[in-house]
């Protein structure tokens, strides 16, 4: 759930989706998310690709069932 939370936020909230590319430790820990290392790896992976982060995170917000019940 901490990475649709992440993507949520990433996709309502661009000031979030900046200051996470820019430190996402200290936003994580800011708002009381603690990822696995299996999920920081692939919010890495995500974070590394700045050109395409918007199409990764609705990747992974379309995994989630609550998206479709809004």
């Amino acid at each position: 759930m901490s990475l649709a939370t992440i993507a949520y936020r990433v996709s309502s909230d661009p000031s979030f989706a900046s200051l996470l590319q820019q430190s996402p430790d200290e936003v994580l820990q800011s708002i009381g998310i603690v990822l696995t290392e299996e999920e920081r790896t692939a919010l890495q992976k995500i974070l590394d690709m700045p050109g395409m982060i918007n199409d990764s995170l609705n990747h992974i917000l379309k995994a989630e069932p609550w998206v479709y019940s809004a």
